[in-house]
């Protein structure tokens, strides 16, 4: 029982002991960060991050027991912008203390945070890195992750990256993906992935080139049973707006079990972005299939399909929505899998500066079986404030 594909860069943990054991990556990842931000420190301008959000609503499956009941949620949020003409550092840490009638004497505090770096410090070089964690131990929490569990777990995605561009057409990139996922009684996996891509510009909107990719996957709790992957890819990136990027990716990966067995696996991609920022509008529709940490929070075949949108209907009402289908199996064919599926929307009121009324439904679900136990509905009316930007 693991993770999505990837999480939203809404997330960054307070440290915990059982979480923080097994990101090796983020240490190269502040490494970067402290090596290409010291020359422009002297030009650096900081502004405060904060938000509050309130919801009160009804779930109807809270403690996965089959009773519904009503639900509150109390969602804090601090953090830091800071940039200068040749970078830029997004920092935020929050929670969520979650009251269920159910379990009324025990409120659940979830934590999670995110940080978000990029950096041109040189015509030709540039580097980006992200960290999204989080610590959920309500089945709300878990199910946002794609994980159907009553145990709570820490999940944490970053990565790092380094392009270089040689010439107008050339571009050389270096890469760093560390994923975890540790539940509380130990159990779980990591993975460490190293990679290499080398890129063509055809023309101003269309690249080609290869990737290459090492990977090393980890068990936790217990002996550690390591299993590798060496993946090559073809990428073509098409930029066909100002705002938006359609990538492709296709290849295989030579796969090397802890027990010494072999596979060679395709290995599939697609990318849809859209990033309107003037226009508060944005859209991501993901699919991939491919080796990874999947539903069992074990290496294996991984499928992930996802959309989200967030748009402005007026200049007052604002849209999102989010879901996706995420299946996990056994390498090589997908032999005993999992399959889940998630999808929440909210439709939003901005009724003042930094204010926002919204009315907020989510659905989670095992898509693989006819037990009940993990399906559940929720409805809530939310309430928020934001730190207007300077």
């Amino acid at each position: 029982m693991a993770t999505r594909g990837q999480l939203s860069d809404r997330h960054l943990p307070f440290w915990r002991g059982e979480g923080s054991v097994g990101l090796p990556g983020a240490a190269a990842i502040v490494a970067a960060i402290l090596c290409t931000s010291v020359p422009a420190a002297a030009t650096v301008q900081v502004d405060p991050v904060a938000r509050l959000t309130v919801e009160g609503g009804y779930d109807s499956n809270a403690l996965y027991n089959g009773r519904g009941g009503d639900m509150s949620r109390v969602s804090p949020d601090l953090g830091i912008e800071a940039r200068d003409h040749t970078w830029r550092l997004n920092l935020l840490a929050g929670g969520d203390l979650l009251m269920y009638e159910q379990n009324s004497n025990s409120p659940i505090w979830n934590e999670r945070g995110s940080l978000v770096y990029h950096s041109q410090f040189a015509p030709r070089l540039m580097a980006d890195a992200k960290l999204n964690a989080t610590y959920a131990s309500d089945p709300i929490g878990l199910a946002k992750l794609g994980i159907f569990s009553q145990q709570g777990a820490f999940v944490a995605t970053g990565g790092a990256r380094v392009a270089w561009r040689i010439d107008p057409f050339w571009k050389a990139t270096g890469t760093f993906d560390e994923s975890l996922v540790r539940f509380n009684d130990g159990t779980g996996a990591a993975s460490h992935v190293p990679g290499l891509e080398v890129t063509r510009a055809l023309s101003e909107r269309l690249e080609v080139g290869g990737i290459y990719r090492f990977d090393v996957f980890d068990t936790l709790g217990g002996p550690v049973q390591t299993s590798l992957a060496n993946e090559l890819f073809s990428v073509a990136r098409y930029r066909f707006s100002h705002h938006g990027t359609l990538e492709g990716q296709v290849g295989s990966a030579l796969w090397r079990s802890f027990t010494g067995s072999t596979s060679v696996l395709p290995e599939a991609a697609l990318q849809l972005m859209v990033d309107e920022e003037r226009l508060r509008r944005e859209v991501r529709v993901t699919l991939r299939h491919g080796v990874g940490l999947g539903l069992l929070a074990a290496p294996g075949l991984f499928d992930t399909a996802e959309v989200a949108l967030t748009t402005r209907l007026s200049r007052r009402i604002e849209f999102h929505v989010d879901g996706g289908l995420w299946r996990s199996g056994d390498i090589p064919w997908g032999a005993n899998g999992v399959t889940g599926y998630g999808m929440e929307g909210e439709v939003a009121w901005l009724f003042a500066s930094g204010f926002r009324l919204g009315l907020a439904a989510s659905r989670f679900a095992r898509a693989d079986s006819t037990v009940t136990t993990f399906n559940r509905n929720t409805v809530g009316l939310r309430f928020g404030w934001e730190l207007p930007h300077r």
